[in-house]
């Protein structure tokens, strides 16, 4: 959602703000400012639009030097996104940036304006500004301090005053990272905004308050203790963060998959002995004793569970229900369960939320996340991680894959530890895991002919996608991964549901995807849609001698056992959204009203 960033150095900070922001674009925002110091004056620089806009109108005036400043890109939620509306918002003395939203806001509003101070936006945080503002009496962090003990709500706030040679952070249930350098230190809501600055981060914790200065860190908790700097080495280079050449992120991240995929299985499994060797902060025994898995979840990481709904029973004889983490309250859990999270940031609001929620009956809690640290490692008894690298677009591509096969190797784990799963079955499963990143190549190289099949029905007005088994959660992430980045309206079904009414929305013309990688039954559906009118376009495993007979169109994809052809369909899937969105000339890597991480609710 949205980024904060901040810089207290012996450097020029604005090049510096902007730079940083610009890394965070990726999150999604609709407005940005920064606020420096400069010649014992507070300068704030915002507007609604793009940052490099805003960076020319701070250009204008010179550029004014500043050693300090912070930052901001807002996605509109208390106001809409006008330059009123944008942070830093300023109150006296003090400018605040703020990621999060405070609850109780109107008590203290209404507070803060019979004692005077004025509202300009219809921003939450802009209450936060006049308390923070109203509590300055020259010692930043005491007022900050002070202000955050009353407020209510989530928040991850930055805030700047004249007369002060330090930035003062605090947060609570937003995430917010501290980077240390050399004669400068950075604040940002993600490692990726700090990469070409320092790779020695601290994660700030709930409840905690920093104070940053060029040389220092100093990180307390609200009662003024001091805390130790628990300092983390992120091993992603610059160039991750970087296209490398490709014309998004979003391509660039879906030909990094065999890749990813690679890692987040190296090191973690014994082909010989059909073991995966993977900490999940269980013991045997305990693992033994669990009689069903519950999943929560939200958007792409829901899918991920949806598959291991399929998947579990047959690897591990576990039960799986997947609950969408906002609707967790109708989920009952009972001892012998294991609640298993699904979160590419670890930072998602609803999920953070339900595992919260979820501590009050005493289950096992773990996590399947791609960023080391994130909020919801913290709160779980184990935790997976799918070492794919930072993730720039919005649209999850290798994040997903990833989660995938962390699932797959789970179920594994718990299969072999439960004694469902003979050591030859895993042995045979990790063996063709460990050749999934090659078969994901080479679908990858049928790009040029997805890229034709996309440009053809690039001007649909609706898509459809079937699939059955593992292939429906597959066709529910196709039809998303299309409305997110092309906005054409795209609905995924089990493909035995089509006479349940979907078949009245079949005209002449229809794209209809249908997942037949494996399984005859699929094929009375495709029938079904081609009698309608539609256009079917097929993927297939090679050499399937039926198919061409009843599709318009069929891609071969590698044979696959039927849990990894899942994945080389999400990738087939991921390039027809992709090429059908470029060939709509749309904003790919920032589709409108989405952002990457959703960290409130």
């Amino acid at each position: 959602m949205c980024g904060i960033v901040g810089y207290a150095g012996h450097e020029k900070a604005g090049p510096i703000l902007f730079d940083t922001l610009k890394r965070l674009e990726y999150r999604g925002y609709d407005s940005a400012g920064v606020a420096i110091i400069s010649d014992d004056d507070l300068l704030v620089f915002k507007s609604a639009g793009r940052i490099s806009d805003l960076e020319n109108a701070y250009l204008k005036t010179g550029a004014p030097g500043s050693n300090m400043g912070i930052g901001h890109t807002r996605w509109a939620t208390h106001g809409p996104p006008t330059t009123e509306n944008a942070h830093p918002h300023v109150s006296g003395d003090v400018a605040v940036v703020h990621n999060g939203i405070i609850e109780n806001y109107l008590g203290l509003k209404e507070e803060l304006i019979r004692r005077g101070f004025v509202f300009r936006s219809d921003t939450d945080t802009e209450v936060l500004a006049h308390l923070i503002g109203s509590l300055y009496r020259g010692d930043l962090e005491d007022a900050v301090t002070t202000a955050v003990s009353r407020v209510d709500g989530s928040f991850a706030i930055a805030v700047l005053a004249k007369g002060t040679s330090h930035l003062v952070c605090a947060r609570k249930e937003s995430p917010l990272v501290i980077g240390i350098g050399k004669g400068a230190n950075y604040i940002a809501s993600d490692v990726s905004a700090l990469l070409p600055y320092t790779r020695d981060v601290v994660r700030m914790n709930d409840g905690e308050i920093a104070v940053i200065d060029s040389e220092t860190v100093a990180l307390k908790d609200l009662g003024g203790r001091s805390l130790p700097l628990v300092l983390e080495k992120v091993d992603w280079d610059v160039e991750a963060a970087e296209r490398a050449g490709y014309p998004h992120f979003m391509l660039k991240e879906i030909h990094e998959q065999p890749r990813a995929v690679q890692e987040t299985i190296a090191s973690r499994i014994s082909e010989i002995e059909g073991d995966v060797l993977i900490d999940i902060g269980m013991t045997v025994d305990e693992i033994r004793a669990l009689d069903r898995v519950s999943i929560v979840a939200c958007g792409t990481s829901y899918h991920a569970g949806v598959l291991a709904k399929y998947l579990y029973p047959k690897a591990s004889g576990l039960p799986v229900d997947v609950e969408v983490a906002s609707e967790f309250q109708h989920l009952l859990l009972r001892p012998g369960t294991l609640l298993l999270s699904i979160t590419q940031s670890g930072e998602t609001a609803d999920t953070l939320n339900a595992m919260k929620r979820a501590s009050t009956f005493g289950v096992k809690r773990i996590a399947i996340s791609n960023v080391v640290g994130s909020t919801v490692t913290r709160m779980v008894d184990g935790t997976i991680y799918t070492r794919c690298g930072p993730e720039i677009g919005v649209a999850a591509t290798k994040t997903f894959t990833g989660q995938l096969v962390a699932l797959i190797l789970l179920a594994i784990k718990l299969g072999r530890a439960k004694n469902h799963l003979s050591r030859e079955n895993s042995r045979k499963m990790l063996v063709e895991l460990t050749r999934l990143p090659g078969q994901i190549q080479e679908v990858l190289e049928r790009r040029d002919e997805i890229r034709e099949i996309a440009e053809v029905y690039a001007k649909s007005d609706r898509y459809f996608f079937i699939g059955r088994d593992f292939l429906y959660p597959i066709a529910l992430e196709g039809a998303l991964k299309m409305k997110e980045i092309s906005y054409i309206p795209a609905e995924g079904y089990p493909a035995g549901e089509l006479k349940h009414g979907p078949l009245a929305l079949i005209t002449e013309g229809t794209p209809v995807v249908a997942l037949a990688t494996f399984g005859k039954k699929i094929q009375a559906n495709i029938k079904e849609v081609r009698a309608r009118g539609a256009d079917v376009i097929a993927f297939a495993s090679e050499g399937d001698p039926d198919i061409s007979k009843i599709a318009n169109t069929v891609v071969e994809l590698p044979v696959a056992r039927p849990v990894f052809s899942a994945v080389l369909c999400t990738v087939a899937l991921q390039l027809l959204a992709y090429y059908t969105a470029d060939s709509r000339g749309l904003p790919i890597d920032k589709p409108r009203n989405l952002a990457k991480s959703v960290t409130v609710e």
